[in-house]
């Protein structure tokens, strides 16, 4: 016995509608993905225009004499600059330098008994690698007065216990009797050790 199928038009005509939505879909597809293609290409290609036009634009401003010369001006002080900050820098440290011995001679005067009867006739400074001493020679008319400047240079911050070199009495020419002297004051930390 034969069987006969009597949905053989309904089957064909599925079949066909089926390859057709098929086909339609990949010409659609290819369709967008072609625009898309297209509309990438051409914003790529407006935006390498825009580029260019931006980049002759640019090489015709530096072309230009004035910003060129301009340039090379900024170009003379970045190098000038590179080349002077190390000297700034030890500049400002030879100031902080000054500042310190400034304060230290400021300090002396303060240290001197009143009265005018002590007086600095030499200040030297010795440096070695790890200290620094102030050697003070002067005169006075009392051995009181010399023991009172020293009591007084034990004082500032910037000093160690001083210590008495000598002490020698001299006659001047009206016939007065003057003790010369001489103090050595170590320096609690050594000025200008980082000038280098």
């Amino acid at each position: 016995m034969t069987v006969c199928d009597i949905n053989l038009i309904a089957a064909r005509r599925r079949a066909k509608q089926r390859a057709l939505a098929i086909t339609r879909f990949a010409f659609y597809s290819l369709t967008a993905l072609f625009l898309g293609v297209a509309i990438l290409y051409a914003r790529l290609f407006v935006s390498t225009k825009l580029t260019e036009g931006r980049i002759a634009e640019t090489e015709g401003q530096l072309s230009d004499p004035a910003r060129a010369e301009a340039i090379a001006r900024i170009s003379y002080l970045d190098t000038n600059i590179a080349r002077l900050e190390p000297r700034v820098a030890l500049l400002e440290k030879v100031h902080d330098s000054e500042q310190a011995w400034i304060d230290i001679l400021r300090d002396l005067g303060a240290c001197i008994p009143p009265g005018g009867n002590v007086w600095l006739t030499q200040l030297t400074s010795q440096r070695a690698d790890k200290d620094q001493v102030l050697s003070l020679r002067g005169a006075a008319f009392r051995q009181a007065d010399i023991g009172e400047f020293m009591l007084n240079l034990n004082k500032p911050s910037w000093s160690k216990a001083p210590a008495l070199g000598f002490t020698q009495v001299n006659v001047t020419t009206r016939g007065r009797p003057v003790i010369q002297f001489e103090i050595t004051v170590p320096l609690t930390h050594i000025i200008g050790s980082d000038l280098k």
